[in-house]
Formats: structure tokens, C-alpha cells, sequence
């Protein structure tokens, strides 16, 4: 993708654009995860109802069943499903929203797989290994590397346990945890558990971040090696080597369309010649800053010596030609030295990309017109087919 040329530490750089592009990276790893942690949380409803229903069956053949069957039913399969499927309605509401931030989502669909976990509990906790469900909830959120997300969730599966054993009592044979030695010890040691996973999960998620972050200088440091190898020495813009790169890529875009112009320094020898190259290098540097600050509708390359080239993209060949001539007119009043004001002017040479022709041909094309503009100087000329 060609984008307009911005100098180095201003808005927009290329730099900050590449940060940019990590960035939602890791967003998109974490749609992903976000997606598996709403199919997971279906999976665990889908599979506690089965579970149910199979528990059912081998209960009616049994004499273990201490109630009627429509009871037993109403009790552990209807109302525990409904409220279930409830909060997987709300994940999916959540989910297919097109307003609602990720952020949002991912705090809803963790806290909701809590509720599911909390359901699941209530009904089964004379079953000591339903205090260990809510582990779950706590360490699918580490792949968020969120502090605060996965202390929310962990803050709540603890308070679920706590509420449930002290408030709810949904099945006849659950013994209180104040009743029994036992039972107290193992609500003691599933909060211990939790909390042990809770810090766990913390420490994860900081080296997690670490290592993220190590990653993202890395490739930081290594496009800014890459694009200092794509920007001139002594002008600061893009070079030969970027221009070669862009105009590949130009032939691969078949849904833009790109005008090539070269600009050349008229007698520039001459300057070399009589002011110095000291003088040359001013002159270069001033009129690279010029294309740079007129830069919003191309992007300017230095190919070499005092050659310049202005890739524009979806711009009207009036446009270009406009550009061109405000450049020839405020190159005029550039005066490099303060001592010396040495007068400079520029011709130009355009040329269209099509689509039939190669980038190789785009570049001979306007180096032709460019020819015929320097015959008069200070020109602009446009290739004619």
C-alpha cells in the first residue's frame, strides 16, 4: 500500500503506522480467542445438559433416585439449561454486536462463562470437583494479557463459591460447610486453589507481556533498520531503493492509478561548479524539504544526484501538472545560503501508468518527457503516446 510521504517524527510516520499494524495483530489474536472462549462456554453448557440428561436415564433404572422423575427434570435439567442457554443468549447478542468495543465483549463473555460456572456449582456442589470448574474461567483469560480482566473474573469465580455454599442450597443432600469438618476443609482448599491459580495466572500474563513487548521492539528496530535503508542520506526522503520497491508494487494495484513525475535541478553542475558541493548539498536538502512539505498528494523519492521522482497516486493529471507548477514557483524564492541566495529552478517530466505497460516503461516514459523540458528548462512537460 503507497501512502503519503510523512518526514521523520511527524504523524504519520511510517513507523508509527507499522506499530499500528502489531497493534491490531494482537487485536486479531485476541477476536480469535474471543471467539473460541464463546464456542468453549457453549460447549460446557451443551456438555453439563448431556451429562444431565445421561444421569437421568441411568438414575430411572436405579434405585438412586430420591425424588419423581419430573422433579429430578424440572430441577437439574430445565431450570439449570434455561438459565444456562440464557447467558449464552447474552454471549451471543454480545458477540454479533456490531457497536459494542472488544473490550466490552471480552469482559462479557469472561464474566458469563463465571455465571455459567456458578449455575453449574449451585446444582451439583455436594460434588466436591465442582469447585474446581471455575478454574477454567480464570485461565482462559490469560491469553488476554489484562490484568484487570482476568482479577475481575477471578475476584467473582471466589465470590460465586463463597455465595453459593452460604447462601443457596439447591440440592437436598448438600452438606453446609459448617456442618462438616470435612466439607468446610474442602471449600477452604478449592478457595486456596483458586487464589494459587489467580496469582499464577498473574505472573503468566506479566511475562506474557514482557515477551510481547521484547517482540514488538525487535520488530520495531528491525523496520526502522529496513526503512533507513529506504530513505536518502542527505535529503531525508525516500531513496532509489524505495522507489524500485513502490513501483513494484504499483504493479501488482489494479485498482489505482499512479502518474510518475521526475524532477531535475536545472544547471546544477554549474552550482557544483562554482559555489562548491557544499552548496550542492544545500540546494539538494532544500528542495527535497520543499517536495516533502507539498508532499500530501505524492510521495517524493530522490533517484540520484539531482534527480527526483513524485509518485502520485489517484490524481488527475491537472492536479499533477498543478503540483508541479507551484514546486517551480516556490523553488524560486529558495534561497539555501543566506549569504549566498543562490536562484534554482526545476523541470519536470510526467508520465501515466495504465495498467498496459510496465513500471520500467512508467519511468522511461516520464524521463522522455522529462528530456523534451529540459531543451527549454524550467518546464513541464507530460509523454504524449
Amino acid at each position: 500500500m503507497l501512502t503519503a510521504f510523512n518526514g521523520m517524527g511527524e504523524e504519520g510516520h511510517p513507523a508509527d503506522r507499522h506499530a499500528a499494524d502489531i497493534q491490531e495483530e494482537y487485536r486479531k489474536i485476541d477476536r480469535d480467542w474471543l471467539l473460541l472462549h464463546y464456542k468453549i462456554s457453549i460447549g460446557l453448557v451443551m456438555l453439563a445438559l448431556a451429562a444431565e440428561c445421561a444421569m437421568s436415564l441411568i438414575f430411572v433404572n436405579s434405585e438412586l433416585l430420591r425424588t419423581t422423575l419430573d422433579r429430578y427434570v424440572l430441577k437439574y435439567i430445565m431450570v439449570p439449561g434455561t438459565l444456562n442457554f440464557l447467558c449464552i443468549a447474552v454471549d451471543t447478542a454480545v458477540m454479533r454486536s456490531k457497536t459494542l468495543s472488544q473490550n466490552y465483549k471480552i469482559y462479557t463473555i469472561s464474566l458469563m462463562l463465571v455465571a455459567v460456572c456458578f449455575i453449574l456449582f449451585s446444582v451439583h456442589s455436594t460434588f466436591t470437583s465442582t469447585y474446581y470448574i471455575f478454574t477454567m474461567a480464570i485461565l482462559l483469560t490469560t491469553i488476554y494479557s489484562s490484568y484487570r480482566v482476568t482479577s475481575i473474573t477471578a475476584f467473582m469465580c471466589v465470590a460465586a463459591i463463597i455465595f453459593s455454599e452460604l447462601f443457596v442450597k439447591w440440592d437436598r443432600d448438600k452438606v453446609s460447610i459448617f456442618d462438616s469438618t470435612l466439607r468446610l476443609g474442602d471449600f477452604i482448599i478449592s478457595l486456596i486453589i483458586l487464589l494459587a491459580i489467580s496469582v499464577a495466572s498473574m505472573v503468566v500474563i506479566r511475562y506474557v507481556k514482557k515477551k510481547n513487548e521484547a517482540s514488538i521492539q525487535m520488530e520495531m528496530e528491525r523496520f526502522e533498520l529496513r526503512q533507513r535503508l529506504k530513505v536518502d542520506e542527505l535529503t531525508g526522503i525516500f531513496n532509489r531503493k524505495a522507489l524500485h520497491e513502490a513501483l513494484k508494487d504499483i504493479e501488482d494495484d489494479k485498482s489505482n492509478r499512479y502518474i510518475l513525475a521526475i524532477a531535475d535541478l536545472d544547471k546544477f553542475k554549474a552550482i557544483n561548479d562554482n559555489w562548491g558541493h557544499q552548496m550542492g548539498d544545500l540546494c539538494l536538502k532544500s528542495f527535497a524539504g520543499l517536495l516533502r512539505e507539498n508532499s500530501k498528494s505524492y510521495i517524493p523519492y530522490r533517484y540520484g544526484g539531482d534527480e527526483f521522482c513524485l509518485l502520485f497516486c489517484n490524481a488527475e493529471l491537472e492536479e499533477a501538472i498543478a503540483v508541479c507548477e507551484k514546486l517551480s514557483r516556490e523553488l524560486l524564492k529558495l534561497c539555501p545560503e543566506e549569504k549566498i541566495c543562490v536562484k534554482m529552478t526545476a523541470s519536470f517530466g510526467l508520465a501515466f501508468y495504465n495498467g498496459r505497460i510496465d513500471p520500467v516503461r512508467l519511468f522511461t516514459h516520464a524521463d522522455q518527457a522529462l528530456y523534451q523540458a529540459k531543451e527549454s528548462r524550467n518546464a513541464i512537460r507530460v509523454y504524449q503516446n
